[in-house]
C-alpha cells in the first residue's frame, strides 16, 4: 500500500486493494479461445463528413483541408483512461509536450514553438484558458469525456476565439450513444482506473441522455538516476525511488439533449476530483506537501431559427496546497487556498447569405458566422488566513467569419475577424505589506485579431493546396501583469505579445485508404514574456523581443500490402530566439527537439490485432543559454501492443510501453518513468 501522506487526503481502498488482481483476469481472458471475431483492417477507419479518422489514435490521422486554419482531428473515443490528454495531443505533428513527471502530471504545451499560455483551449467552443496564468493543465481534462479533440495551428478560427492564439484545441464532449459501455485498466508503478458510461435515447431520436463515471489513480513510484547535479561525475550518482509523486481521481458526467418544437437543447455538466502528492524537483523535495483540485462545471447550448445558438457556460474551481511542514519554498508555507469562478455567454449567427443554383458561377456560395461573447473570470486566493485582494477580469469580444466558395467550387476562401476588450479592475499588491492598496485601478485593452484561409482544389478530391495566415494578440495575464505572493513580482509595463502565423501545405488523398499532407510555417512572437530572475528568490516578467520558429510537417496514413496499416508524421523545426539580449540572440529555444517523428504501424491477425509504435525526438537545449552540458540527449521510445475481440462487444488488449527503458528527462530535476506496461479490458453493449 502506498503511503499518501497529507491532511485530508487518503487514498482510495478499493483502488489499492485491487491492482493485483485484475492483471490476472485480464491475462486469463487474453488467451481464452471463446467466440471471437476476425479484425480488418478496414474496421480502424471511418469517414464522417468527407473526413477521414483513425479511431483511437492522435497520429494526425483526418487530414482535411480547411479555410479556417489548419487542423486535424483526433478521435478519443476508444481512448483509454491511463492516457493523459497531453500525452495523446502530444503526438500530433508540430504538437510538442513538455513532460513534469509520470502518469498524472502536468505537461507544458507547445504549438510550433509556442508558448502554453498562447496555445487556446475550448470545450465545445467556449474557452478555459483562464486570467490567472493563461494556461490550461491538459492532465486535468479527462479523456473520457470527450469524443475527439481538434487541433488547429497557426490560425484560430475566429468563432472559437483567435485573440491572443499561435493555435487551439477545440475538445468535443461526447453525445448520443445508447447502451452500456465500460472499462478498466490496471499497469505498472500502481496505475489502475476505469469508466462506466450508460446512454438511451427516445424511439424519435428526440430526446437522449448519457451519464458517465469514472476514475484512475497511480503510485508512479518509480526508480530513477540521480547524478546529485555532477553532470560529468558519475561517482556519486544514485538509483532513487520518487517519491509523493502520488495521485488519484474520480469524476461523474453527464449530457442531455432534447427537441421542443423548433428548440434543440443541449445540456451537459460535470464534476472532477483530483488528490495528489507535490514531490517538487529531486534537489529540493517536499515529501509530505499534498495538492487537492475540485470541478465543477455546466454548459448549456439552444439552437433556435434563424440559424441562431444561444451558449452559456459555467465553471467554479477549487485549489488547495497542503504544506504543514514548509517543505515548498514560497516564503510563506503553510496552506494555499484559490477559488477561481467563471461565466461565459455566446450568441452566434450562422446563416447561409447566397447559394448559386446555376454550374460555373464565379460565387457558388457564401456563409457567415458572426456573434458576440462575454466572460467573467473571479479569483481569490488566500495564503492561511491572509486573502489577497480579489482579481476580475471581464472580455467583452464580437467575432465574424465569412467563407465562400467561388470559381465552380474549385476554390474556398474565408476571411475572419475578431475584436475583443479586456478590463481587468483589481489592485495589485502592495510593494510593502504596510502599505494601503490603490483603489479603483483598471487596466483595459482593446485588441482585433484578423486572419484569412483558403483551399485550392487543384484535381477533384485528390489534389488540394491550403494557405493560411493571421494576427493575434495576448494579453499578458494576472500572474505577469501583478504578480504572485512567493517571489513573483508584477509587472504592469508590459507590453502585450504580437503573433504572426503564416502556412502554405500540399494535400494528396488518392483514395480512402491514403492521405498525405506536407506544410510549411512560420511563426514569430514579438514582445515575448518570458519570467526572468532578479534576486535568488524572486523574479519578474519582461518583455525580452521577438522569438521565431519555421519549419516543415508532414501527415499520412496508408492501407499497404498485407493488411498493414501506417500512420505517421513528422516535424523539422528551427526555433530561434531574436530578443533583445545579445548573447542569447539566435539561440535555439528551450525544450523544443529540431526533428520530432511518431509512427504506428497496425496489423490484424485473424482474431488478434497488432500494433507497434515509434516516438522520437532529437536532442534539445534546456535553458535559454544553450548549455551543453544539461543538454537533453536525442530519445527514441517503442511501445508493443496487442488487441483481441471476443465476440460484438468484449475487447482485451495488452500493452508495453517505452520498451527500450529511455528515461531522458525533459526538464533537469523532474525525471520520467522508465518502461512499464498496461492490460485493459472494455465492454460495449
Amino acid at each position: 500500500m502506498a503511503l499518501h501522506p497529507g491532511r485530508g487526503i487518503p487514498g482510495t481502498g478499493f483502488f489499492q486493494k485491487n491492482a493485483a488482481v485484475l492483471p490476472l483476469v485480464l491475462l486469463c481472458l487474453m488467451v481464452w479461445t471463446g467466440p471471437a471475431r476476425a479484425v480488418d483492417a478496414g474496421t480502424m477507419v471511418y469517414t464522417v463528413s468527407d473526413t477521414v479518422v483513425v479511431r483511437a489514435r492522435a497520429m494526425g490521422d483526418a487530414i482535411t483541408p480547411s479555410a479556417a486554419g489548419m487542423v486535424t482531428i483526433i478521435d478519443l473515443e476508444d481512448e483509454s483512461g491511463s492516457k493523459d490528454l497531453a500525452e495523446i495531443l502530444g503526438r500530433t505533428a508540430g504538437f510538442q509536450v513538455r513532460h513534469h513527471g509520470g502518469l498524472g502530471f502536468a505537461g507544458v504545451p507547445s504549438l510550433r514553438g509556442s508558448s502554453a499560455a498562447q496555445i487556446r483551449i475550448f470545450i465545445d467552443g467556449l474557452p478555459l484558458n483562464d486570467a490567472q496564468s493563461g494556461t490550461v493543465d491538459l492532465s486535468l481534462l479527462p479523456v473520457e469525456r470527450f469524443s475527439r479533440a481538434e487541433i488547429h495551428r497557426g490560425v484560430v478560427p475566429g468563432g472559437l476565439g483567435g485573440m491572443g492564439g499561435a493555435g487551439a484545441v477545440n475538445l468535443i464532449t461526447r453525445s448520443q450513444a445508447d447502451g452500456l459501455d465500460a472499462g478498466v485498466f490496471a499497469g505498472g508503478f500502481g496505475s489502475l482506473g476505469g469508466r462506466m458510461t450508460w446512454g438511451a435515447s427516445s424511439n424519435e431520436g428526440d430526446r437522449s441522455i448519457l451519464l458517465m463515471g469514472h476514475g484512475r489513480r497511480a503510485d508512479n513510484d518509480y526508480q530513477y538516476l540521480d547524478n546529485n547535479q555532477t553532470f560529468l561525475e558519475t561517482g556519486d550518482d544514485t538509483v532513487r525511488v520518487r517519491q509523493n509523486a502520488w495521485f488519484e481521481e474520480w469524476g461523474l458526467w453527464g449530457s442531455s439533449r432534447m427537441e421542443c418544437g423548433p428548440l434543440d437543447i443541449r445540456a451537459v455538466a460535470g464534476w472532477f476530483r483530483k488528490d495528489g502528492g507535490r514531490p517538487g524537483p529531486i534537489n529540493y523535495p517536499s515529501p509530505s506537501a499534498t495538492v487537492r483540485l475540485d470541478r465543477l462545471d455546466g454548459q448549456v447550448q439552444i439552437s433556435l431559427p434563424p440559424q441562431l445558438t444561444l451558449e452559456f457556460s459555467t465553471a467554479k474551481v477549487e485549489q488547495f496546497l497542503f504544506d504543514p511542514n514548509n517543505e515548498i519554498d514560497d516564503g510563506f508555507g503553510g496552506d494555499i487556498h484559490s477559488l477561481n469562478n467563471d461565466l461565459t455567454g455566446r450568441i452566434s449567427w450562422t446563416p447561409n447569405l447566397w447559394k448559386s443554383h446555376s454550374s460555373g458561377s464565379f460565387i457558388s456560395l457564401v456563409n457567415l458566422t458572426a456573434g458576440v461573447e462575454r466572460r467573467s473570470q473571479w479569483y481569490n486566493q488566500w495564503y492561511g488566513a491572509d486573502e489577497d485582494p480579489r482579481r476580475n477580469r471581464h472580455t467583452d469580444s464580437a467575432f465574424a467569419a465569412l467563407p465562400m466558395v467561388l470559381f465552380d467550387n474549385n476554390l474556398q476562401l474565408t476571411p475572419a475577424w475578431r475584436f475583443q476588450r479586456n478590463t481587468d479592475d483589481f489592485p495589485p499588491l502592495p510593494a510593502l505589506p504596510w502599505l494601503p492598496e490603490d483603489e479603483d485601478v483598471k487596466n483595459i485593452r482593446h485588441d482585433v485579431s484578423p486572419s484569412v484561409g483558403l483551399v485550392w482544389e487543384v484535381q477533384p478530391d485528390t489534389w488540394f493546396v491550403e494557405a493560411h495566415a493571421g494576427q493575434s494578440v495576448r494579453i499578458p495575464t494576472w500572474v505577469e501583469l501583478f504578480g504572485h505572493r512567493g517571489g513573483i513580482d508584477g509587472n504592469r509595463e508590459l507590453s502585450p505579445e504580437e503573433i504572426t502565423a503564416l502556412d502554405v501545405a500540399l494535400v494528396w488523398k488518392p483514395s480512402s485508404g491514403f492521405s498525405s499532407r506536407l506544410s510549411a510555417f512560420q511563426a514569430q512572437t514579438d514582445d515575448a514574456i518570458i519570467f526572468v530572475q532578479n534576486s535568488p528568490g524572486t523574479s519578474h516578467a519582461q518583455n525580452i523581443g521577438a522569438t521565431r520558429n519555421r519549419g516543415l510537417e508532414w501527415e499520412g496514413q496508408f492501407l499497404l500490402p498485407h493488411k498493414l496499416h501506417l500512420q505517421a508524421n513528422a516535424t523539422w523545426q528551427d526555433p530561434v530566439d531574436l530578443g533583445e539580449i545579445p548573447h542569447l540572440n539566435g539561440n535555439s529555444l528551450p525544450y523544443l527537439s529540431d526533428v520530432e517523428i511518431d509512427a504506428r504501424l497496425t496489423r490484424p491477425v485473424g482474431f488478434w490485432r497488432l500494433w507497434v509504435e515509434l516516438s522520437h525526438e532529437s536532442s534539445k537545449y534546456r535553458d535559454r543559454a544553450n548549455t551543453e552540458l544539461i543538454k537533453a540527449p536525442a530519445r527514441t521510445r517503442w511501445n508493443l501492443g496487442v488487441t483481441r475481440l471476443i465476440g460484438n462487444s468484449l475487447e482485451i488488449s495488452a500493452e508495453v510501453i517505452n520498451l527500450t527503458d529511455d528515461r531522458t528527462y525533459d526538464v533537469v530535476q523532474f525525471p520520467l518513468p522508465g518502461r512499464t506496461w498496461q492490460v485493459a479490458m472494455r465492454v460495449n453493449r
